[in-house]
């Protein structure tokens, strides 16, 4: 009995040792090394190895021996004893990549105990966008369980949109996609409509889009089936399955297809060649962006210089018997007059050009065009929302200047506006002086200062004052021109009134050093022009792509040709539905009751020599 107690004596202290000897011989390795249980997948064992030998260690090491503990004892479920080993680490002692790993685990054991908020705050100290993939995918998976938890779903779904990018497995991208979007089909119509954006698409927003679409037209086919092509057409690349909203219609929405054939009546030679050719580079770039079973016939219009005749009736006679289902041109106003002018078209046609004067529609007649006198109406509009009320007007001699100028005036007197003055300029000069002198009435300054000598008999000092009931001028010029004139006005003091030109002003191209003079200029133009609205857009790249040297040229006849072949599918609706609308390449698109299209463009103002979209 004495000698028992003396034998467990030595036996402990043997044992202690032992402990000491393997905590030396593992110090001096690297911590990561793999224990002998832990290569057979013994995880309570491992665990209580690591807690031993932390016991009989302090500083940095003392604190990852307890972390590899707190690890072991996690994945057999031992949350209270995984627990205990985070409490005894000095979390400061840890590199920032371990810190975050004992905190993902941390988060995990109070989130089984359906604590969202604690969990939430444990990883709020850190930013994770510098961790590992498997960190990052971690932190996303907590957060999303405890805002489903906590019934956040917008920041739910935000999250799932981030985790989309770190995932690589496509059945486990599908299962996510198909969750985010059960969390969105929970978010209010309101919330989704302030996260979805009209100005820069972005996969992000593309969701929240795609989301307000389905909620706000499931019920109404004809409008959803317009939305979903306005969606498709803004985020052509995105990874949205239409499988998942299709599952949340009420409705059997088809969209609509391209017909069969579709036949083009442009002209090969004569003054419209360029601009033929450009739109039907347009045509054929959208074509293949579609990627559809569609046939496309080409046939040639012609028009006599002299007598003035043409072949459209027996071209469109032509196209009806080669089988096709619609066709799209003539290009030029004489052509379309003739069309509209026939007892009955068979077949749709989608006319390049615009008549002015048309009462009603005339059955499958619509006209399409980049009407100069579109970009005027829009101007007035701009300026009647703006609350101006008094305008001058400047602008070019001859037909083409009294064309945009008349649109403007009358459109603006018809809503009350108030023109004090309108000038015209010759644009083969390049001083305007007298010109802008006469828009401003500095003539009259110049008077006041002359009579005010004469009568108190003094000469004074005197600079010029332009008039001051004036709220914005208009100008209508070419690129050169507007920068020309755009410079002398500000000479002459005009540069703090708000400047309103039509979309001609600008050549498309971006060129800091030239449009620098533009500085100020608002203007109105096809979203084709911006380039954030383009980075994915598949007709535009290969457009861009193909003709690099003339592409800012075309380009507005580029995207003419574009959401000519585009609208095809579209055009019974639109012209059923009068406030339905189409997102396109030149605008978005409407059609009125006379079977014009209508356009609304995109209003920007030049800064530091950069053409800037209006927030509207």
């Amino acid at each position: 009995m004495h000698i028992l107690p003396l034998a467990l004596l030595a036996l402990l202290l043997n044992s202690c040792q032992h402990a000491q000897s393997i905590i030396y011989n593992y110090s001096t390795t690297n911590l990561n090394k793999t224990m002998p249980a832990e290569k057979v997948g013994d995880h309570l064992e491992t665990a209580r190895q690591y807690n031993d030998l932390a016991d009989f260690t302090h500083g940095t090491q003392q604190a990852q021996l307890y972390s590899h503990a707190m690890r072991s004892y996690f994945q057999i479920n031992q949350l209270d004893q995984a627990m205990v080993m985070f409490n005894n680490i000095d979390k400061k002692l840890l590199s920032r990549t371990r810190q975050l790993n004992v905190t993902i685990i941390e988060s995990r054991i109070i989130l089984s105990l359906t604590q969202a908020e604690q969990a939430l705050a444990a990883l709020e100290p850190y930013e994770i966008k510098h961790a590992s993939t498997n960190q990052q995918q971690a932190v996303y998976r907590i957060k999303i369980k405890a805002y489903g938890i906590t019934k956040n779903w917008l920041k739910k779904a935000n999250i799932h949109i981030a985790l989309s990018n770190l995932l690589s497995n496509k059945n486990t991208m599908d299962n996510n996609k198909k969750v985010l979007w059960q969390t969105l089909m929970k978010l209010s119509l309101r919330t989704l409509k302030l996260f979805h954006s009209n100005i820069t698409p972005t996969v992000n927003n593309g969701w929240f889009t795609l989301a307000y679409t389905v909620r706000a037209y499931k019920t109404n086919p004809d409008r959803f089936i317009m939305a979903i092509r306005n969606w498709q057409s803004d985020y052509p690349n995105h990874y949205a399955d239409s499988s998942l909203y299709k599952r949340q219609l009420k409705i059997d929405a088809t969209l609509p297809q391209l017909p069969k054939y579709i036949a083009i009546l442009l002209p090969r030679l004569g003054p419209y060649k360029a601009a033929s050719n450009a739109i039907k580079q347009g045509i054929i770039a959208a074509h293949f962006s579609e990627e559809t079973a569609t046939n496309l016939q080409f046939f040639t219009a012609k028009v006599d210089s002299v007598t003035r005749i043409n072949n459209i009736w027996q071209r469109y006679k032509q196209a009806i018997m080669n089988k096709a289902d619609l066709v799209i041109g003539p290009l030029d106003k004489i052509s379309v007059q003739v069309l509209a002018n026939a007892e009955k078209l068979p077949i749709p046609v989608l006319a390049l050009n615009r008549l002015n004067y048309q009462s009603t529609q005339k059955h499958n007649l619509f006209q399409f065009g980049l009407a100069p006198e579109e970009d005027a109406i829009a101007a007035a509009n701009f300026a009647i929302e703006k609350g101006y009320e008094r305008a001058v007007i400047l602008a070019p001699y001859g037909h083409w200047g009294n064309r945009i100028a008349e649109a403007f005036r009358n459109k603006w007197l018809v809503h009350g506006g108030i023109v004090l003055n309108q000038v015209w300029y010759d644009r083969n000069k390049n001083d305007f002086s007298a010109v802008i002198k006469l828009l401003l009435s500095l003539d009259h300054s110049k008077q006041r200062q002359q009579n005010l000598k004469l009568t108190i008999g003094k000469l004074i000092e005197f600079k010029p004052r332009r008039r001051q009931d004036v709220d914005f001028i208009f100008f209508i010029a070419h690129p050169l021109k507007a920068r020309q004139l755009l410079t002398q006005l500000k000479f002459y003091r005009a540069g703090q009134l708000p400047i309103i030109a039509t979309s001609h002003a600008y050549n498309g191209q971006e060129n800091i050093q030239q449009n620098i003079d533009l500085n100020g200029l608002i203007i109105n133009d096809i979203p084709w022009i911006f380039n954030d609205l383009n980075m994915y857009n598949c007709t535009y790249i290969t457009l861009k792509e193909s003709s690099p040297l003339r592409f800012h040229q075309f380009i507005r006849l580029y995207a003419l040709g574009a959401d000519a072949y585009r609208l095809i599918p579209n055009l019974d609706r639109l012209s059923r539905h009068l406030d339905l609308s189409f997102k396109g390449a030149t605008g978005i698109l409407s059609i009125n009751r006379t079977g014009h299209l209508k356009r609304k463009t995109r209003w920007a103002k030049f800064d530091h020599g950069k053409i800037r979209v209006l927030l509207q």
